[in-house]
């Protein structure tokens, strides 16, 4: 057998037959990279001092890569004609039939090909877009192998032929008849799946109990695939409130399944009120790339790159004027402006996103809003007693007995959205639970210790589960956690205060419904004359060696710290000099110790 690499030889590898009768079985093997290069196999015959030998299977354009799944209806489909990128190392295997893969699959379409020659060969557009940035990204062929069907319910794409589960006349027997063909069983990276359209119009109560099966079906015939991934559908227009609460259970999944991970596409670019242009399937696909980075190739890239999912919804204070609405750590938070577009009947309108937020299914309490971070806090038309909250109507635009819309709504939902700082919009949720308020959190005290350590103090909650410590330094556009300390804690000191200026803290009493918050501020003096520790390694006259962040002067007491060496390069006088660290003097060092 020979092996060559973009044409050029790379492996050769040989075997002695030995024949019973007329039969001489053989099995030879080579590896080839995941990697941008490809790959061909010569298989040869020859006899024992022959000078010639017998060509017998020639097989070219061969890649290794990683291999995914989609499935849906026409969003999962994602087919641009007008998109034309595509790339050698982007293939599928097999093809998507005509009427939107809906027609008879012929047993006999089980080729290899590159994506996107044709609607047969379309791995759609934000199927496509993942699969570039990968191979950008890591050098790794893609095969995506797009099984969706345009307008397809979930109970069509749930149908498993347990007798012969590549039945051809199922959607899923089509699917796993390409991955066996194509010789992929047990390599699927992960499985994608964007559907819920069709159910808008009736089915949305069984939505979640189809999907459950389509998912263990999923499960049974690739368990092998490391993540899940699920598309949170967008508003359309209609009746149906169940709509909403089968838009809650695609954000809810990933709590349910460990292996799934929801995406809200609410607030993507390009939205005709059903599906997207090119620009908007494109954004999608730079968005799932980043999470599957993540998740599947260690990218480092992971701040705020998910879908903002609330966590907690709580009344702040006995007074129940406010709600807290709490998204996952890490989140920030943008509240938007007014939105002002044309109605259906070119009137102007302006949407603001309190009419988005519902307290028990209605609209009107919510005044305005405030994002700080991950947390928005609501503020409502005087004391409330609502018990549940929602993001985002079931249904947009609302329409009329005949089935208009009626006036002051846009066509297509214009927003306002809530959206973190990199654009992604929050999942809409329905009937979350508003929890009690818990008692407030007293006593918190900020003390300085020394131009570097602050003890923080409070007296114990009397319900808290946990304790979560915030900090914004001077330079701080917003609280990051400092720690996380267990119940029945009333202390900690902070001992990396390492500039000048003021310096809050946020102590949250956590439980799994509510918290409670207090705040206090001090402000750290590093003014002349003020010991200065080295805060890192470094040289004397970088500010980011020292804990105020300025070079020492003549009037500064300096000390370098335990496992700290400083380098001077330079003159420069001091008023004393503590040595717990080390001073090293490169060239033009000199230090002079002036007490005063």
């Amino acid at each position: 057998m020979q092996v060559t690499r973009n044409q050029s030889p790379y492996r050769y590898v040989s075997q002695l037959l030995t024949y019973t009768a007329d039969t001489a079985p053989f099995s030879l093997s080579a590896t080839i990279s995941a990697e941008r290069a490809e790959y061909g196999v010569k298989v040869f015959l020859y006899r024992s001092g022959a000078s010639d030998s017998v060509l017998v299977a020639d097989r070219q354009n061969i890649v290794a890569g990683d291999v995914y799944l989609l499935s849906g209806q026409s969003n999962a489909a994602s087919y641009q004609p007008t998109y034309t990128y595509q790339n050698e190392y982007i293939r599928t295997v097999g093809i998507y039939t005509n009427n939107t893969n809906y027609d008879d699959y012929n047993p006999a379409d089980t080729l290899w090909g590159p994506c996107g020659q044709t609607g047969y060969t379309s791995a759609g557009v934000w199927g496509t877009e993942l699969a570039r940035q990968l191979i950008e990204t890591y050098g790794i062929p893609i095969c995506v192998i797009n099984g969706s069907a345009g307008g397809a319910s979930v109970e069509h794409l749930n149908i498993r032929n347990a007798a012969n589960p590549m039945d051809l006349t199922t959607n899923h027997g089509k699917m796993l008849y390409r991955v066996t063909k194509g010789g992929l069983k047990g390599a699927v990276k992960a499985y994608f799946f964007r559907q819920g359209e069709n159910e808008t119009s009736g089915n949305a109560p069984a939505w979640p109990t189809n999907f459950e099966k389509l998912y263990q079906n999923v499960q049974l015939d690739y368990p092998e695939i490391s993540r899940f991934y699920l598309f949170q559908i967008n508003l359309l227009s209609g009746h149906l409130e169940a709509s909403a609460s089968m838009r809650d259970y695609q954000r809810r999944a990933s709590s349910i399944h460990p292996l799934i991970v929801s995406h809200a596409t609410v607030g993507t670019i390009g939205y005709d009120g059903i599906h997207y242009n090119v620009a908007g399937y494109a954004q999608t696909g730079a968005q799932i790339f980043k999470i599957v980075a993540r998740d599947l190739y260690g990218s480092t890239d992971t701040a705020q790159i998910t879908s903002p999912n609330v966590q907690k919804v709580y009344y702040r204070t006995a007074a129940r004027q406010e709600i807290v609405v709490q998204f996952d750590e890490g989140q920030k938070i943008i509240w938007p402006n007014d939105t002002t577009v044309a109605d259906t009947y070119g009137n102007p309108t302006t949407h603001k996103l309190t009419q988005w937020l519902l307290l028990d299914k209605q609209p009107g309490s919510v005044l305005a809003g405030q994002a700080d971070g991950y947390r928005v806090t609501l503020s409502l038309s005087g004391s409330r007693t609502e018990q549940k909250l929602a993001y985002l109507p079931p249904n947009y635009p609302l329409l009329d007995g005949m089935g208009n819309p009626l006036p002051g709504y846009a066509t297509i939902f214009p927003g306002p959205l809530l959206k973190n700082q990199r654009g992604l919009g929050a999942f809409s949720f329905w009937d979350v639970p508003i929890n009690a308020p818990m008692a407030p959190l007293n006593d918190f005290i900020a003390q300085i210790l020394s131009t570097r350590s602050v003890r923080l103090t409070w007296t114990d909650h009397d319900s808290e589960q946990s304790y979560i410590l915030e900090r914004k330094r001077p330079q701080d556009a917003s609280y990051t956690r400092l720690v996380q300390l267990p119940a029945g804690s009333t202390t900690f000191v902070d001992t990396n205060a390492a500039s000048a200026g003021v310096y809050t803290y946020r102590l949250r009493a956590i439980t799994a419904l509510a918290e409670s918050t207090a705040d206090a501020s001090v402000t750290i003096d590093c003014a002349t004359g003020s010991e200065l520790i080295s805060v890192q390694s470094g040289n004397f006259s970088d500010i980011t060696t020292w804990q105020c962040g300025r070079v020492p002067t003549v009037s500064d007491r300096i000390r370098i710290a335990v496992g700290k060496t400083v380098t001077l390069t330079q003159e420069a006088s001091v008023q004393s000099l503590t040595l717990d660290g080390t001073l090293r003097f490169g060239p033009g060092g000199n230090l002079k110790v002036v007490p005063q």
